[in-house]
């Protein structure tokens, strides 16, 4: 068993590559557990609707989206073959995709909802993400969620000319701050319902991240991360004010974020047990909501048991993908 992020790519996706050596074990280790209790975190906040919890929830959807950039970085740099690139990460993240959606289709279908309208085949498509940006309102029973996923195909599209563009350390500071600046911006200004502008920043600076390793010390970024919490926590409670709350949101995510890259965690085995469920991020992230059970009407109870049957068919869902990858393209590398 391997704790190694990198060796299932970004958000678990199967990397194709070895990664350059410049990537810590402890990165890893670090990326693997965080993305874990990250998705439970977001599953929790979709459960336990009106809570705090979209603080932490908006943590994690960063830290997914850095960890992306980071690795992909770090694993393929800047001189890549595009068009072998994009056919790999289509070729890997298209069949795993398109097993989650079908099993979704039947589950949607079995609750008695919409599967038979044109939206159906946007999300297919994985550009579920297009309809939320444009504010039409989806007519189908898939979607929920889905926007994430879109995102991260305009990542892979734009990594090769993103990962360019950041090789001078020069530019790749400028780059940097005006990314942050322009999601700051977006994110108080232009509203889509989910945390879009953010997510999206973290695929930036995890890019620029892993080019450069500027030296930030973990105590720097722990105290980054925390007095933007704190800020956070005494403008929105005492002072009633929400006016900063883009800003201090984005600069301890890339607290938490540049923390993890260079943090050193206790080697414990339970840590290890938890990176396993990395490699099926993935899918717990695309059909968590969709397995929402009550059969107890305790609501914690309730959700351990839905969490239960969210992983479960998550682990059937990536191996089945799995099988079908291996039979649709490694057969076809065999017979060339």
């Amino acid at each position: 068993m391997t704790t190694d992020s990198s060796a299932y790519g970004p958000v678990g996706i199967a990397a194709d590559s070895e990664p350059r050596p410049a990537i810590a074990a402890d990165a890893s280790l670090n990326y693997s557990v965080a993305k874990v209790a990250a998705i439970f975190t977001v599953a929790a906040g979709h459960w336990f609707t009106g809570t705090v919890l979209w603080i932490p929830v908006t943590f994690g959807l960063f830290v997914f989206a850095f960890s992306s950039g980071f690795f992909t970085s770090a694993i393929y740099g800047e001189r890549i073959e595009r068009g072998k690139f994009w056919r790999r990460k289509l070729e890997r993240l298209g069949v795993r995709y398109w097993v989650i959606l079908a099993f979704l289709a039947v589950v949607v279908a079995l609750n008695g909802k919409t599967i038979l309208h044109w939206h159906t085949l946007v999300h297919f498509a994985g550009l579920s993400g297009v309809l939320n940006w444009a504010h039409v309102p989806n007519r189908s029973g898939l979607g929920a969620g889905l926007w994430f996923f879109t995102l991260l195909l305009v990542f892979y599209l734009a990594y090769p000319a993103l990962a360019r563009a950041g090789r001078s350390r020069t530019w790749a500071g400028p780059l940097a701050i005006a990314a942050t600046a322009l999601s700051v911006f977006l994110e108080e200004h232009v509203r889509v319902g989910h945390e879009l502008w953010l997510t999206a920043l973290g695929f930036v600076l995890g890019v620029l991240y892993a080019a450069h390793t500027p030296r930030v010390g973990t105590g720097f970024a722990a105290v980054l991360a925390l007095g933007s919490c704190i800020l956070l926590f005494v403008l929105n409670t005492i002072l009633h004010d929400k006016s900063a709350n883009a800003a201090l949101m984005t600069f301890a995510s890339v607290g938490i974020a540049i923390w993890l890259a260079q943090a050193h965690l206790p080697r414990w085995p339970v840590l290890a047990r938890i990176a396993k469920l990395d490699r099926y991020l993935l899918e717990i992230f695309l059909v968590h909501v969709y397995l929402f059970v009550r059969p107890t009407g305790n609501g914690l109870l309730d959700f351990v048991l839905s969490m239960a049957l969210v992983v479960g068919a998550s682990v059937a869902l990536n191996r089945i993908a799995g099988y079908a990858t291996g039979w649709l393209f490694d057969s076809r590398q065999t017979t060339r």
